[in-house]
């Protein structure tokens, strides 16, 4: 939810003080504020992958609560540009650590809810979203950044009391600490699902020491280590999969329609009169469509919803760019708002299925355990990088090409993504976390004492 505070927080500054000037603010270091956020999720990305695998996931969730509340007590006293980007470089360094909670959550859940848990995310996102929308109609950016200050602590408090990840507690041989916290967080319903995790986990393990001895000699540091693991297919596939995701997530046209709400709103409606309105209207919708999501997600599977809902996005982002283009060109009737209005709402109700909460439900799936947290970070660098360069570039596209041109280049995106995703996604639903890896490495059809035989019989051919 702190992360759609933010996100939702952005439309209130932007539009103030482009009337008050209190903070005089241009096209290029508006766009720097905006988009510092893309950089500096790289960085927290990077820290929390190497902390989700030396010391747990959840010191990197507490840690990304911390930065979230320096970043809103800085913006609560912010009188000059520089205090504004700091305040921005806590954030992002948050959304970076934090991304690791969709993994998290996915190595908490039993499969029959693993799709639904994690659809809780984006729904949480969007809640804290419409919270920043709703209450910039009432409050100026100054105090509305004092009372989101208070909605980020409830994190901080979740992450305080949450055990630590089982997945990463067989990754460190504590068997028996992972086998209590597993049944914990499941009881006892899913032991074959622990001991398969625990058994895949020691074989891995013994392969792995054999190796040091025979290899040591040929893998001096950490680079060499990096490039072996990306020639294996359980992580060179998920990487691929996983970046055409993330370009999914960022070019959708969530992230414009949050970050520069009064230029979207200006060229759709021809006035940004009812701006917060309008935007606290779409925010319910799009709460709405992410509960229906954590429906949908039990019943469609991961590649169906792919299909359909995105597609559905590039057809919205089309017929939105038709309607800009018609109507700066007095080609529609007087009650064009109504038009405006009606695919609007529909562009977010089909982010708010599909587009956006299905990223999180397969991202949170397809990483293989003994990489993940190589895997979370470039995931998440390819997210990051995205994220900058959306930003950055959308008051530039809006300048050259206008809202319309840059809505029909982000459904070049959105299709040329789709495609490539579909060639390499996986059926993911009902599966654990073990069978998808199993199957991303081409052991689908075997049992699982078979599958354990040809990883040992693999591994040794590597020795």
């Amino acid at each position: 939810m702190s992360y759609g505070l933010v996100a939702g927080f952005n439309a209130s500054p932007f539009s103030e003080l482009r009337r008050t000037r209190e903070i005089p603010l241009d096209i290029h270091s508006e766009s720097w504020l905006a988009s510092l956020i893309g950089l500096t999720l790289f960085g927290g990305s990077v820290i929390s992958s190497l902390v989700m695998e030396a010391i747990g996931r959840r010191p990197a969730i507490l840690a990304s609560s911390v930065f979230m509340i320096c970043g809103w007590i800085l913006l609560s006293l912010a009188s000059s540009f520089p205090v504004l980007l700091t305040a921005k470089i806590c954030h992002g360094i948050s959304f970076g650590l934090g991304t690791i909670g969709t993994i998290l959550i996915a190595e908490y859940s039993s499969p029959r809810h693993r799709g639904s848990f994690i659809t809780t995310s984006p729904t949480a996102i969007l809640f804290g979203i419409l919270i920043a929308h709703s209450l910039g109609m009432f409050y100026s950016w100054h105090g509305l950044s004092r009372i989101l200050l208070f909605f980020s602590l409830p994190g901080l408090i979740a992450a305080i009391f949450s055990p630590e990840s089982p997945s990463f507690l067989v990754t460190k041989g504590r068997y028996d600490e992972c086998r209590k916290v597993f049944r914990w967080l499941r009881g006892t319903d899913e032991n074959d699902e622990l001991e398969t995790m625990i058994k895949t986990h020691m074989v891995l393990k013994a392969n792995k020491q054999r190796q040091r001895i025979k290899v040591l000699t040929l893998i001096k540091n950490k680079a060499t280590c990096i490039v072996t693991a990306f020639k294996k297919r359980e992580v060179r596939i998920p990487i691929i999969i996983s970046m055409h995701l993330m370009a999914i997530n960022q070019f959708c046209g969530s992230t414009v329609n949050d970050m520069y709400a009064l230029d979207v709103h200006t060229a759709l409606y021809g006035t940004n009169v009812y701006m917060f309105k309008v935007m606290t209207s779409l925010d319910v919708l799009r709460l709405t469509a992410a509960l229906s999501a954590v429906y949908i997600t039990k019943k469609l599977g991961r590649r169906s919803m792919l299909l359909i809902f995105v597609s559905l996005n590039i057809f919205v982002n089309l017929c939105l760019a038709g309607h800009i283009f018609a109507r700066q060109r007095d080609l529609l009737p007087a009650s064009h708002m109504v038009i405006g209005v009606i695919l609007h709402h529909f562009q977010c109700f089909i982010m708010g299925t599909g587009s956006i909460p299905l990223i999180f439900v397969i991202a949170g799936e397809i990483f293989p355990l003994e990489y993940r947290g190589l895997c979370w970070m470039v995931s998440s660098i390819f997210s990051s990088t995205f994220m900058f360069v959306n930003i950055k570039s959308a008051p530039y596209l809006f300048s050259l090409f206008g809202v319309d041109g840059t809505l029909c280049f982000y459904a070049l995106i959105l299709a040329y993504s789709l495609v490539v995703t579909r060639i390499y996604l996986p059926e993911t639903k009902d599966k654990t976390l073990q069978e998808v890896e199993d199957e991303i490495r081409g052991f689908a059809l075997l049992s699982h004492e078979e599958a354990f035989e040809l990883k040992s019989d693999k591994a040794d051919g590597e020795d």
